[in-house]
């Protein structure tokens, strides 16, 4: 009977450890990074290990506490959460990143683009961000269906921007104009392409007019902006 009971209980302990989920959580707003906490420390399964408020403590805490997952957002400073996410996969560290985030449909765009597995918006409630992790914990994906249609639609009206701007240019205007983009002045686009600092200034004028971009400074803001470049 006693050897059964201290089965029993290494069996519960075994089960205990293995559903602790040991968190890092960073985020640049301490208000916001002190509520995840509370959220966590009163959470059964959850142990949160560090709390961090940049990208560069949050890389030092992973490789420190190897936690199971790391949430975190995406506007960090010193080290960007696209930079973290991209060293996380460099590293190849067992840590699962969790996105939990209000950043722009740009950014978020570039966290799907690295296959990141687990996307919520800081608009959903905390039962959401916790369902969200016990999934990515067990090797499933969870994204925040609000944030994968804005992006979706976000895509759809770049390919028609693109479609719009490569019927409107000639090719020769469209590496001139990413030229622009680049950087490079008239003179330089001239000597790259052969051709004369004038019709260098040409095409570019009828560029300014194909999109309606009064100036440089607005054509690589188009472009930029339309994923031309």
């Amino acid at each position: 009977m006693l050897a059964q009971e201290n089965f029993l209980v290494r069996k519960t302990m075994k089960r205990t450890i293995f559903m602790c989920i040991n968190l890092v959580l960073a985020d640049p707003y301490p208000v916001m990074l002190e509520g995840l906490t509370h959220v966590f420390e009163n959470t059964p399964d959850f142990a949160v290990k560090a709390c961090v408020t940049n990208g560069d403590a949050a890389m030092k805490a992973l490789l420190e506490h190897e936690p199971h997952i790391l949430v975190m957002d995406l506007s960090l400073s010193q080290k960007s959460g696209l930079a973290v996410l991209e060293e996380i996969r460099a590293q190849n560290l067992k840590t699962h990143p969790v996105v939990f985030t209000g950043a722009p449909i740009g950014e978020v765009m570039r966290a799907l683009d690295l296959d990141v597995p687990g996307l919520v918006s800081k608009e959903k409630s905390k039962q959401v961000l916790i369902r969200c992790i016990k999934s990515v914990h067990q090797g499933g994906q969870w994204l925040d269906r609000d944030l994968t249609v804005k992006t979706m639609s976000l895509l759809l009206e770049q390919k028609k921007k693109n479609e719009h701007a490569s019927h409107l240019l000639t090719p020769r205007e469209m590496t001139v104009a990413r030229m622009v983009t680049e950087g490079w002045p008239n003179k330089k686009i001239a000597s790259k392409l052969f051709i004369s600092e004038g019709t260098a200034k040409l095409h570019l004028h009828h560029i300014y007019q194909k999109l309606n971009c009064p100036g440089r400074m607005s054509l690589q803001r188009y472009m930029q902006s339309n994923g031309l470049v």
